[in-house]
């Protein structure tokens, strides 16, 4: 069982009042709690790259159902680095779904435990001590350049070269063939999302998109690294 100490945990639910009730009784327990009540996909996803959670606690934006509560459980289920997902739902046959995990969307979600409205006290603090990662998101200097260091390797990895990577946080300059452009990707923490751009001939910064995850910006950068 996990150490409340040093792990973050984002509760995502439409009703303030319980968002705030498991904020009270978990931040009393020693975790870091954030309570998100906006649950749009880009809230959410903004949340997510921001805070990079150790557990989330997901309640589905859907009065009568989950509802894309299940897609987005499955989204985060396929990051790079995936997090814990406890379904938080007040509908008996969400849950009792989610847990046989016969159906296609209950096995793409993957929720590693279902807690059911109304919850007690120690049901909550005890799917969550057994849920949380067990190594907590490294949010340090030391943390973002070990990062950086892991993207100048996969960056070489799709062909990149004269990669010069920031030594403060996940930002690289680098040169991709065929075209040998200066590119530069950046991770935007205020829009927690990757900026992927290049340098025109006359130095003018073309912004080529913006991506949630690392993969994408990398598998943009990989589909412009190819002949014609």
């Amino acid at each position: 069982m996990s150490s409340p100490e040093g792990h973050s945990v984002l509760v995502v639910d439409d009703d303030e009042d319980v968002g705030e009730v498991i904020a009270a009784i978990l931040s009393d327990e020693g975790y870091a709690v954030h309570v998100l009540s906006d649950v749009s996909d880009e809230s959410f996803r903004t949340a997510i790259g921001q805070l990079e959670p150790d557990l989330i606690l997901l309640d589905g934006a859907g009065h009568a159902e989950y509802g894309q509560g299940w897609l987005e459980a499955a989204r985060v289920h396929l990051r790079q680095r995936p997090i814990p997902v406890v379904m938080l739902t007040g509908h008996s046959h969400d849950a009792r779904e989610a847990e046989a995990g016969g159906t296609e969307r209950a096995q793409a979600a993957a929720f590693a435990a279902i807690l059911l409205k109304p919850f007690g006290l120690d049901q909550l603090l005890n799917v969550v001590a057994t849920t949380v990662s067990d190594e907590p998101f490294n949010h340090s200097e030391t943390g973002e350049q070990r990062r950086t260091e892991s993207l100048t390797g996969r960056l070489e990895s799709i062909g990149a070269t004269d990669i010069r990577p920031s030594a403060r946080r996940e930002w690289a300059t680098f040169l991709l063939p065929p075209d040998e452009r200066v590119y530069q990707l950046y991770w935007w923490q205020e829009q927690a999302q990757y900026l992927l751009g290049a340098y025109l001939t006359d130095g003018i910064f073309e912004r080529l998109g913006t991506f949630w995850e690392l993969d994408d910006a990398l598998a943009a950068c990989q589909a412009r690294n190819q002949p014609g």
